[in-house]
């Protein structure tokens, strides 16, 4: 008989056995953390930084979240974290982050921006800077769905953006599970007290904390809501249409953003 590959499920246990596998014989697993830019990648290598004393890897040259103190636990030793935005083609455990599209869609835009990538910034160009975004580097929807394609062969642990910033405990306690390398309380909140400390976030100039924006601009109303959902406040109509018809729609009543599928109806 010809043969056959095995059912999504058991390539799925496949995996986690061969990472428990390596682990055990002393190898280093790579663990991906993914995300559509602006999700809060950074956030968590910095309490990765803190957690494992050791700097925190990217697949972009240069971009380095550095530690700056030793490890509060060993037992993450085992595991090496690279951060992409792209879904590696290699095997192995990932963890998604994953954040309210029109949040991070909006705060991508601020940031290519800063970057000098476009220069959509008065309320009415939103749709448009929407479409430039999507056009060039790919939806936010088009991401997640391939996260869930991925979900289908690997071992993918997905984590909210906003609950790792709201409720980081919770967060980090899911993920070092998920790396078979479960945390303390004290240790977790050891880490959360340090990165609070820390003020490189902010002083990074493309992080959009230091610029300021022209008033009544996409940017001046993102900067003065940055703790809320300001794309409420961002949004037209027009957007609301053009992101539910890009199929975001979908995954923001999955994980919970949404309640209805006519959101986008004014």
């Amino acid at each position: 008989m010809p043969e056959t590959d095995p059912p999504v499920e058991i390539r799925a246990r496949q995996a986690i056995c061969e990472h428990l596998h390596r682990r055990r014989s002393g190898a280093r697993t790579t663990a991906y953390l993914v995300s559509y830019p602006r999700s809060g990648n950074t956030l968590v290598r910095e309490y990765f930084a803190i957690l494992q004393g050791r700097p925190q890897l990217s697949v972009y040259e240069g971009d380095v979240v550095q530690a700056s103190d030793a490890a509060l636990t060993r037992a993450l030793d085992h595991v090496q974290i690279i951060k992409s935005h792209q879904m590696p083609a290699l095997d192995g455990p990932l963890i998604y982050l994953v954040r309210d599209g029109r949040n991070a869609s909006l705060s991508f835009l601020y940031m290519a921006f800063l970057f000098g990538g476009h220069r959509f910034a008065s309320l009415g160009e939103v749709y448009d800077g929407l479409r430039y975004l999507d056009e060039s580097e790919g939806s936010w929807a088009d991401h997640v769905a391939g996260a869930f394609e991925q979900n289908k062969t690997r071992p993918i642990l997905f984590v909210r953006h906003e609950d790792a910033v709201r409720c980081p405990e919770v967060a980090l306690t899911q993920i070092a599970s998920f790396l078979d390398a479960p945390l303390s309380p004290d240790v977790i909140s050891q880490s959360i007290r340090r990165q609070r400390t820390s003020i490189t976030y902010a002083n990074n100039p493309h992080n959009g904390y230091t610029y300021e924006p022209e008033k009544n601009s996409i940017y001046d109303v993102l900067k003065q809501h940055r703790r809320e959902d300001y794309w409420r406040l961002i949004f037209d109509s027009q957007s609301k249409k053009y992101f539910h018809e890009r199929g975001g729609t979908r995954f923001l009543l999955h994980f919970g953003y949404e309640q209805s599928a006519d959101w986008w109806r004014d």
